[in-house]
């Protein structure tokens, strides 16, 4: 069967575009952007239906500062625009998309003379920069069903809790939404072996 189109919406300043893609817990997204334009997109969604999205973009982005970010409810793409200028659109013209809305929680038009940027300071946003098809970086569900706001957590201290449980068995209690019955029983099993030999060499 072939991927379903996602619906999407957009938003623009003078020098970015906002994209949000509408998918809910997506697992094993592939994203692509490129110079010219193109924004290429793969993932399943919470429905375990297969979703893609590929299109081309009025003019050309600066890779190297877009970012995205893996929200629990969607996708959303800060894309830098190449050269710094209202599009008014978002596909050439002419070409027409039924799946895509202007997104008017982030619309602003050229005229508005206090327009801001969209706050996303609550989201763990990635940078697209040196990224081909990719897939698991952190914030990403490269860590079970943590998404995008598991991606601000200290590592090093991530890294020492496992340690002090048992190496990786600790993880099936952070598999998320996807493995939550999983992880609790996970968690159990650790408190019953692991953890009181530790405590005694300790």
């Amino acid at each position: 069967m072939s991927p379903l189109a996602p619906n999407f919406k957009w938003a623009e300043r003078a020098d970015k575009v906002y994209i949000t893609i509408e998918i809910a817990d997506v697992k094993d997204p592939k994203i692509e952007i490129s110079e010219d334009g193109q924004l290429t997109f793969a993932a399943t969604g919470s429905d375990a239906k297969d979703y893609a999205l590929d299109i081309k973009l009025f003019k050309g982005l600066n890779k190297e500062e877009s970012k995205f970010a893996v929200t629990g409810r969607a996708i959303v793409f800060v894309l830098i625009k190449a050269e710094e200028e209202w599009w008014n659109r978002l596909l050439p013209e002419g070409v027409k998309m039924h799946n895509c809305k202007v997104d008017f929680d982030k619309w602003a038009d050229e005229d508005d003379d206090d327009a801001k940027d969209v706050d996303t300071s609550g989201m763990d946003m990635n940078s697209m920069a040196g990224m081909g098809g990719m897939g698991g970086m952190p914030g990403m569900g490269g860590m079970g069903g943590m998404g995008g706001e598991g991606g601000g957590m200290d590592m090093a201290a991530l890294q020492q809790m496992m340690a002090s449980m048992g190496g990786a068995g600790a993880m099936g209690g952070m598999g998320g939404a996807d493995g939550a019955e999983d992880g609790a029983e996970g968690e159990e099993d650790v408190d019953d072996e692991d953890v009181p030999p530790l405590e005694d060499a300790a």
